[in-house]
């Protein structure tokens, strides 16, 4: 199982992102290959939205693009509850660096023995963490 990260779903769906080509290729692995199963959280989500609303996506891209992404088998969308928020602020805390998403993504990681990561945002690059920017077969 592998995390997904904003930065992949923005580049997927932005095609003026310098990194489209690697985003629509994670996006398609997800969408076709059976073995293939990746997790991200509601609040990526968010993140990814706004992104691609200030990067001028219209809605109905963003909409039609990630919902074909979230009717997927091979995704699951974790939601964030009271304990997942307390537990996430830990994470904040002992990494100055991350966004409190990230701190968020991190922490589902850790709960699901998650280590490996599609994101281009180096602040992963973590002790235990193995980022990916690309597929790699």
């Amino acid at each position: 199982m592998i995390f997904l990260d904003t930065t992949i779903l923005v580049s997927a769906v932005d095609r003026s992102d310098s990194l489209h080509d690697d985003g629509r290729a994670v996006l398609k692995a997800v969408g076709e290959e059976r073995s293939f199963r990746a997790v991200t959280t509601d609040y990526v989500l968010d993140e990814t939205f706004t992104l691609l609303r200030k990067r001028g996506t219209t809605t109905s891209v963003i909409s039609e693009v990630i919902g074909r992404f979230l009717i997927s088998r091979n995704i699951t969308v974790v939601f964030v509850d009271k304990p997942l928020f307390e537990d996430s602020l830990a994470s904040f805390r002992k990494y100055e660096r991350l966004s409190f998403t990230d701190a968020v993504s991190l922490t589902v990681m850790k709960k699901l023995r998650i280590r490996e990561i599609y994101s281009h945002d180096s602040d992963f690059d973590l002790n235990g963490i193995v980022r990916k920017e690309r597929l790699q077969y």
